[in-house]
Order: structure tokens, then C-alpha cells, then sequence
């Protein structure tokens, strides 16, 4: 264990995190003495493969629905036998040599800490280690899955002999996961940002070889007013592209305190409704339905407004900009299960497929003039007080349902 500890740490600080993400894998499957095993995280909608002892499975998608997805949403160990588990993505085994037999899928506790302590711990992704043969001898699972609670699981007595180590390295690999989602992030915002300088430098050249014959004959010409433009244009992106990054630099300092979420959302739904009238005054309807029994939390309020009116700003460019007849704009809030549940939703056309296929993926969804990080940055917000965000979407409207 010792040798393992060792080598994680020595790559966190002169190596990359995908090589501590794959050495720490590694490890966790050499303490259980797991015939493979894989790391799955969340990208978009879906859930993907990050790291697995096949270098195929990498990169490829799992839904929600899976073994993998009800490990992170329930924060539950499950031990099953996949056979014979409905919830077992068969497409995966479908493209290898071998078949999925036991597999014990673990949940990895996100590094963020929400501020309220009452909150199930946000998990960042699902460690899953596979067995040939039936790791626990005294339990059946030929027939069903079992579940576990992470603290009584734990406590058993194998766990504490053979697989007590694995919990020591989740850490690591939460830690590696969240390092290289933003290594990628600020590679993706400087290429993009790249490109803009690129394109204003581009334009000045051409706005150069237009008053260049004549100067003063050629301020009047729409050549050159038109060059102006898109250069202005290039350097605006660029620059709110550089806000917008460091705006998501900045979501690591969150700031807790008691909190009325109706309070933010009545906020928010003030300000969708200006923002719409700006665009087309008078023609959008604002529905709003808040619990007035929500409890007061310790969430970072501030935040949370940029997070929800992202969404209400989609909603509304939508609509009108597909001319829906009668635009409605809807937020709800509501307590369910102790867990404080808003839906923000419109009655526009619905979202394209390979839109709704990469939602929260950075610069994936990016709509003109857009910074492609909007939703990237709402998910982080959602993530930081240790909720999730969905979305669903139609022919008669999207609905983002956020439950924190």
C-alpha cells in the first residue's frame, strides 16, 4: 500500500493527472486483486469511460441508467453479478473479448464540499473492479445486485482486511479528475481565444490594404467601416471569452451563508423578464410557482443567481429567436426528500439531438457570439453546493431541473 501511496503522490507532482488517474487505477486493482477495472466520470448527459486497464473502453459513453450512473446519483457500493443486473450496459461487453462478470462499483466523492452539512456528498465519477469469481463468499449475488451503504460497507470485516486501501486512494483520483477537467477546459478557452486574436489580426491586415492607396479618401468607404467591425467584433468575443474563463477560475472560492433560494429566484425571474422585454417588449410571460416552506441553506447566493439566469437567458433566446407565439418562461421550486428542487423551463421548439448530446461539455454547445462555457460554468456552480442539474427536452419546450 505504501509502495502505491508513493508512486500516486510522486506522479501528482512531476507527472500529468491523467498518469496519476492511471497509476492510482492500477493500484486499486493490484489491493482487490481485481481481474481489471475502470474509471468513469461524468461528461455531459452521460457518463464516460476516463481510465480502464483496455485502452478501448476509453472515451466511450455509458448512460445514466447504469450500474456506473446509480453508484453516483444514490452514493451507494454496489456488488453485482452484471448478468443478471436490467441496469448492466451490454454494449460495452458487445466490442470486448470477455464478459462482465462480478463487478464492485464504488462511488468517488467529489472534492467540492457543499456548504450545507445536512447535503449527500457530491460523487465525482465510479471506480468499477472486475471479478471472475465471487469476491464476498458470503454473499449471493448469481440472483440480485446487493447495495451498501460507503460507511457500513467499510466496516466489514473483508473490506477492512483486502479492499480499506482503495478508499485511502479515491482522493486521488477525484482530485486527478477534477485537475484535468480544467487542464482541458484552459486549453479549449485559450485555443478559442487564440483564434479570436487570429481573426482581428486577419481583419486589420485587410483594413491596412484598404486605406492604404488613398487614406483619407477611404474613411468614407464601407469597406473600411466593415473592416472596423469585424475586427471590434474579434476583440469583443476575445475579451468576454476571457472574462467568462476567468469567471469559471473563480467558482473554486465559494462563498456559503444562509440562504432563501426562492429570494434568488425571484431575483433571477426579475431579471429574465427585463432581459426578454429588451429583445421584444411585452411578449414574454414569466410563470412563477415557489414553495413558500423551502428551508433557509448555507448556499453561495450569488453564484447560484449566475447559474440560474444562464439558464432563464437560453430559455428566452430561444423562444424568441424561434418567434414562439405566446412565450412562456417558467421557474418552480419545491422540497422534496429534504433536497431543494427548481425547474427552470420554456415552450420553445426543444433542443437539436447532438445538442442535447453534449450539454456542459465546454465549447460543444456554443451558439454564435456565445462564449461556449455558459452551461459549463452553471453545471460547476450546481456541482460546488453538491447538486445535480438535468435536462429534458422536446417538441414542446425544454426543462432543466436543478436538485441541490
Amino acid at each position: 500500500m505504501e509502495d502505491h501511496l508513493r508512486d500516486i503522490i510522486r506522479l501528482s507532482l512531476d507527472s500529468s493527472p491523467e498518469k496519476m488517474m492511471e497509476r492510482a487505477l492500477q493500484a486499486c486493482i493490484d489491493i482487490s486483486g481485481a481481474r481489471g477495472g475502470s474509471i468513469l466520470g461524468e461528461e455531459g448527459p452521460y457518463l464516460q469511460f476516463l481510465f480502464s486497464d483496455v485502452p478501448d473502453l476509453v472515451g466511450k459513453r455509458v448512460p445514466l441508467e447504469s450500474i456506473a450512473g446509480a453508484t453516483i446519483l444514490k452514493g451507494v457500493i454496489i456488488y453485482t453479478f452484471a448478468p443478471k443486473d436490467s441496469r448492466h450496459f451490454k454494449e460495452i461487453d458487445d466490442t470486448l473479448p470477455s464478459r462482465t462478470r462480478y463487478l464492485l462499483s464504488i462511488p468517488i466523492p467529489s472534492i467540492h464540499r457543499s456548504g450545507e452539512q445536512q447535503q449527500k456528498q457530491k460523487n465525482a465519477g465510479a471506480l468499477q473492479l472486475l471479478f471472475d469469481e465471487n469476491l464476498f463468499a458470503g454473499i449471493a449475488v448469481d440472483e440480485s445486485l446487493r447495495e451498501f451503504e460507503v460507511d457500513a460497507f467499510r466496516e466489514d470485516e473483508f473490506c477492512r482486511k483486502h479492499l480499506n486501501g482503495i478508499f485511502v486512494i479515491l482522493p486521488n483520483i477525484a482530485f486527478a479528475m477534477e485537475v484535468t477537467k480544467l487542464r482541458q477546459t484552459s486549453y479549449q478557452a485559450i485555443h478559442e481565444l487564440k483564434n479570436k486574436l487570429i481573426s482581428a489580426l486577419s481583419w486589420l491586415d485587410y483594413l491596412k490594404s484598404d486605406i492604404q492607396p488613398d487614406p483619407q479618401a477611404m474613411l468614407d468607404r464601407d469597406a473600411v467601416e466593415q473592416d472596423m467591425e469585424l475586427v471590434e467584433s474579434a476583440l469583443r468575443e476575445g475579451a468576454e471569452l476571457a472574462k467568462t474563463y476567468l469567471t469559471l477560475a473563480s467558482l473554486y472560492e465559494p462563498h456559503f451563508t444562509d440562504c432563501d433560494l426562492n429570494a434568488v429566484l425571484r431575483d433571477v425571474g426579475a431579471s429574465a423578464q427585463a432581459f426578454g422585454d429588451l429583445r421584444r417588449p411585452g411578449e414574454l410571460r414569466l410563470d412563477t410557482d415557489l414553495n413558500p416552506a423551502l428551508p433557509v441553506r448555507r448556499l453561495d447566493s450569488e453564484k447560484l443567481k449566475m447559474a440560474f439566469f444562464n439558464l432563464c437567458k437560453n430559455a428566452v433566446e430561444a423562444m424568441l429567436d424561434h418567434r414562439v407565439a405566446e412565450p412562456c418562461l417558467t421557474i418552480v421550486s419545491r422540497l422534496e426528500n429534504d433536497r431543494l428542487v427548481v425547474t427552470v423551463g420554456d415552450n420553445g421548439p426543444g433542443m437539436p439531438k447532438e445538442i442535447a448530446d453534449n450539454l456542459f461539455i465546454p465549447f460543444k454547445t456554443k451558439k454564435e457570439g456565445g462564449t461556449g462555457l455558459g452551461l459549463t460554468i452553471t453545471k460547476k456552480i450546481i456541482d460546488m453546493h453538491g447538486g445535480r442539474i438535468q435536462c429534458g427536452t422536446g417538441a414542446d419546450g425544454t426543462t432543466f431541473t436543478v436538485i441541490i
